[in-house]
């Protein structure tokens, strides 16, 4: 057991080395392509050209119809910016994420990078990996799609209730009863809006405290008037708070100013 255990920490570290490395490849070739255009299209100010572009500024300037002009979808950009925060938890250590999930995103980067250096950088798949390789990794993601291709047959057979998109892996594969995902096994607690009541991850609810009357005691900063709303709502919710606090403002001022009057 200890073996086995052994094994698979060095096989997931040898994962965060990966997906470190190919998101560092992947903005490398962002920023070459931006170069390819003009020079200038690499630096964050084209006025002062002493900073280089962060990756998300590149994969902007990509889509920007005006300068890239590349297809690159919504779909995909979302698994770009999620692939590049891990790359910076991995490199901060400031990350919780399970070997399968790892192996995960750095299977869509690479399958993504492969097309992204064929058609836009123009080079062929031996000018930047070798054949042995690309086997291994083709070896890996073919592993990662029979898991995924059980994961989504778990959930097909109607055993487990209800799944939702994985916040971590994007996958029709989060299991609400078990609030895990039994495809990349991220763990996220499901709980109920305050304002709306129905189920949503945790990470999705929002603070709503700065949407009330606050006041300050003694340094610390205190609710004066919740308008009878409690302190989170999830994204639907959202807007119609926000407009009724408002309405409940205003309304609180009015009547405050005929009580002054009289």
């Amino acid at each position: 057991m200890h073996r086995r255990s052994q094994s698979e920490s060095d096989e997931t570290e040898q994962w965060k080395f990966a997906i470190v490395h190919v998101v560092q490849a992947m903005e490398l070739a962002f920023k070459e392509f931006l170069r390819r255009i003009h020079p200038t299209f690499i630096f964050e100010s084209i006025d002062k050209p002493d900073k280089t572009v962060s990756m998300r500024m590149a994969l902007a300037r990509l889509r920007n119809p005006s300068i890239g002009n590349l297809p690159i979808s919504d779909t995909e950009k979302a698994k770009i910016d999620k692939a590049f925060d891990l790359r910076n938890e991995l490199t901060h250590f400031e990350f919780e994420f399970t070997h399968d999930h790892i192996q995960a995103k750095f299977a869509e980067i690479f399958s993504f990078m492969i097309f992204f250096y064929k058609e836009s950088l123009g080079l062929s798949t031996e000018e930047f990996i070798g054949e042995d390789q690309l086997w291994q990794i083709m070896k890996a993601i073919r592993t990662r799609d029979e898991l995924l291709q059980r994961a989504k047959a778990y959930v097909a057979r109607g055993e487990v209730g209800t799944a939702w998109i994985c916040q971590a892996c994007d996958e029709a594969t989060f299991v609400l009863d078990e609030e895990q995902c039994c495809f990349c096994h991220h763990k996220e607690k499901i709980v109920s809006c305050d304002t709306c009541g129905s189920n949503a991850y945790e990470s999705d609810l929002i603070d709503t405290t700065d949407l009330f009357d606050l006041d300050y005691d003694e340094g610390r900063t205190i609710v004066a008037n919740d308008y009878g709303f409690e302190d989170s709502a999830c994204a639907e919710c959202i807007g119609d708070l926000k407009d009724q606090v408002r309405e409940m403002r205003m309304s609180q001022y009015f009547e405050d100013m005929e009580r002054d009057r009289m």
